[in-house]
């Protein structure tokens, strides 16, 4: 399925493009300013009202802003930057191990597809294109993230693990519905998309079925006020993934398992809120009440998000 998303088209994914782009834009900006010439005439009590009315509307926005979480979409600015000198939540993920990762799923590698078993190329490429909608909906989905909502998960589902796993999906917050989706509870993430980095490989499992394995991580970037962060760590926690996803074709299976399904897997949490985490949900380390904020990095922290690195046997929350 072509990505046909404003976000991710090509040139505005170049840095390149983009600086050229902005300087254009002001400059284009400043060209018109230069022939809009005119006098304020009235008097002071003229000149007062209109800087009433530009306070207002400064005020006005800033309200407007706080809202975004309300609307399509997930996230919100931030609100002020830097909170702390170590902090800055304009740019939340500088001195992370996510720093110069990908923004979304593009940061999983995703090889070309090729024939394995009884799958053709194209059939592979296909099975590819689905783990990466299906991982999309679970960790970058506003639906997942916003509402608690597993429907989008749910349709890329084959008929019989949409069954088996509707229950957990479509019902209310509780830890199992977080092991299938990345859940945000009433800390707010900020108005940028998650960073990731991994990648998928595939090989053949019974006859008529493909495996996909997603060895990925994923870090978020949550909002906080003045004071609450000491670090970039208080902000941004990171999710890890080991996943197989299972193609299976029809016939040799039936057409109601004909389709994706979840096969083995394993995850990994750190820097995060540990009482959020029993409950299924996602929340920064700053937030937790359960036990003293530590904001120093772990030594191993670049290996220990590295998907091409074994999978460690305990995150912050033991």
């Amino acid at each position: 399925m072509e990505d046909r998303r404003l976000e991710t088209h090509p040139d505005l994914m170049d840095p390149n493009w983009r600086e050229h782009a902005e300087v254009d834009a002001w400059l284009g900006a400043k060209k018109q300013a230069s022939h809009r010439r005119f006098r304020v005439s009235g008097g002071p009590v003229l000149v007062l009202a209109l800087i009433a009315l530009v306070v207002a509307a400064v005020v006005v926005h800033r309200v407007q802003g706080r809202g975004v979480n309300d609307v399509p979409g997930f996230g919100q600015p931030p609100k002020a930057a830097p909170v702390s000198g170590a902090v800055d939540l304009n740019r939340p993920y500088d001195r992370t191990p996510a720093a110069n990762w990908r923004e979304g799923i593009a940061g999983v590698i995703v090889p070309p597809g090729r024939a394995v078993g009884d799958f053709t190329a194209g059939e592979v490429d296909a099975a590819y294109r689905t783990v990466t909608e299906a991982i999309a909906a679970a960790r970058l989905g506003s639906p997942a993230l916003q509402y608690a909502d597993g429907s989008e998960l749910l349709r890329l589902l084959a008929p019989n693990e949409r069954v088996r796993l509707e229950p957990a999906l479509a019902g209310p917050l509780k830890v199992e519905k977080g092991k299938y989706l990345t859940l945000i509870g009433p800390n707010r993430l900020l108005q940028v998309s998650p960073r990731m980095t991994g990648f998928l490989t595939s090989k053949a499992g019974e006859k008529g079925e493909l495996i996909l394995h997603a060895s990925y991580t994923t870090a978020y970037a949550f909002d906080a006020h003045p004071g609450e962060a000491r670090s970039p760590a208080d902000i941004v926690p990171f999710v890890r993934d080991e996943q197989d996803y299972v193609i299976r074709k029809a016939p040799p299976f039936a057409e109601a398992d004909a389709g994706l399904s979840f096969g083995e897997g394993a995850g990994y949490h750190s820097h995060m809120a540990c009482d959020a985490l029993k409950a299924g949900i996602l929340a920064p380390q700053y937030s937790d009440k359960s036990k003293p904020v530590d904001g120093a990095l772990a030594v191993d922290e670049v290996d220990t998000y590295d998907p091409t690195k074994p999978l460690p046997s305990t995150g912050n929350c033991g």
